[in-house]
């Protein structure tokens, strides 16, 4: 070996031990935050609300626990998991926001209440403020990619509209974001749960809550963290 080619099969040998460290290692979790993403970078201002635990949360709790309702759900989603829980890690949303269909719609792709249908339940109004089509022959809210990048969106909306105080944004997507706004200045108070609402809000958070408690202790591996 000559010695003018020393120096060039030193820079080789940095070069490979270089592209050696920063390669993906194919065992790390799927669930692994995307890089750029750190956990400090999430919009939120109450992290502790994800694992509330008072009188409203345990009733949901304990009655989930006693049954089948969300791991059913979970094994539905977890085709399209991995890609809702990118698109909110993309716009540095809470990763728990990714379960929300436990609540709506159970990971049901289809699901239709009559007013609101699809992974999201949205109903018509939001679904076509947010771009999606809704039509005779086309329903984007049908569409799980297209309706999950049109929820993050809207969630995202909301999270700035409170604050990024996601008790108060689920409950304004539940109930409506002029619902709460009007409730929370008639009643003067931003804690949720002081607010009085109408029933279905007023559940709304506490059961999503319970479910998602319920979801990482039944069924870890299908559960991301931050």
């Amino acid at each position: 070996m000559g010695i003018r080619a020393l120096p060039l099969l030193i820079a080789l040998a940095a070069l490979l031990a270089s592209s050696c460290a920063t390669t993906p290692n194919p065992a790390l979790s799927r669930w692994e935050r995307r890089p750029g993403a750190s956990a400090g970078e999430v919009k939120d201002n109450r992290p502790q609300t994800w694992s509330t635990d008072n009188a409203r949360v345990r009733k949901f709790r304990v009655h989930y626990m006693a049954n089948r309702t969300v791991e059913t759900g979970l094994q539905r989603g977890r085709f399209f998991l991995p890609a809702i829980v990118e698109e909110f890690q993309r716009r540095k949303l809470p990763v728990e926001l990714a379960y929300l269909p436990l609540v709506e719609s159970n990971f049901q792709v289809r699901a239709d209440s009559g007013h609101a249908r699809g992974l999201w339940q949205f109903t018509r109004q939001t679904a076509e403020h947010m771009g999606l089509r809704v039509g005779m022959l086309v329903d984007d809210r049908l569409n799980w990619r297209k309706a999950t990048v049109a929820a993050a969106s809207y969630l995202d909306s909301l999270g700035e509209r409170f604050d990024y105080n996601w008790e108060l944004a689920l409950a304004a997507y539940n109930g409506g974001p002029n619902y709460l706004d009007t409730a929370i200045k008639d009643q003067r108070t931003r804690d949720f749960w002081a607010l009085k609402l109408r029933q279905e809000t007023a559940e709304y958070v506490p059961r999503f809550l319970a479910m998602l408690q319920v979801a990482r202790a039944k069924s870890p591996d299908l559960v991301a963290s931050r």
